[in-house]
């Protein structure tokens, strides 16, 4: 069985979360523990890795958000970081 997987997608994953972060101020160790107080454990490391790979399953990306006291997820401003994402990856590195 093979799965889905679109490297722009985990790209915009990668720059929502780490720009969710920045506004909240949070750094991995934070979210490491306050995931743990929502009884999710994940060490400042793995977070780092899964983040920076934009390679993390829904229910951690939920819980993210609980542990980010994230209201809503503006699927707007989804849209325009993959777009941005779309337009970079189309763009050849100079």
């Amino acid at each position: 069985m093979k799965l889905f997987d679109s490297p722009a997608m985990r790209e915009t994953i990668r720059r929502l979360l780490r720009s969710q972060m920045a506004a909240k101020g949070v750094e991995y160790r934070e979210l490491s523990r306050r995931l743990a107080e929502l009884g999710v454990v994940q060490s400042e490391t793995n977070l780092r890795s899964k983040v920076n790979n934009g390679s993390l399953g829904a229910q951690l990306f939920l819980y993210i958000q609980l542990a980010l006291d994230t209201r809503r997820v503006d699927l707007a401003a989804v849209s325009e970081i993959l777009a941005d994402v779309e337009k970079d990856l189309e763009t050849p590195a100079e």
